[in-house]
């Protein structure tokens, strides 16, 4: 599986989220993390992306935060109007990562 599916499936992840159909099961769920968590992060497209292991430099610590403190349940999910918003940034963000990914492939 290349970089750039896996980003793919990471913007699934986060469509699905944002409708409804599941929540955030974070690293364990995480279609990089799944690849590249293991591996302490290295070559992770998010990583490579921002220039930070672990999702710094994301919209991800905003999202889990809100989780945290504004929720505090064992689903992290779309529970408000901000979750919404939140995870709208994770997958706008998955997104630019996809295009970037998409822009240095053509330009090979």
């Amino acid at each position: 599986m290349n970089k750039l599916t896996i980003m793919e499936s990471s913007v699934q992840k986060w469509n699905r989220i944002i409708a409804g159909e599941r929540s955030d099961g974070g690293v364990i769920d995480c279609p990089p993390c799944r690849i590249f968590y293991m591996l302490v992060c290295i070559g992770c497209p998010i990583a490579e992306y921002t220039g930070h292991k672990f999702c710094k430099g994301s919209p991800y610590g905003r999202w889990h935060h809100h989780q945290i403190e504004a929720h505090d349940k064992l689903f992290k999910k779309i529970y408000c109007d901000e979750c919404l918003q939140l995870a709208t940034e994770m997958r706008d963000f998955m997104i630019e990562i996809v295009e970037h990914l998409k822009a240095k492939q053509d330009g090979k």
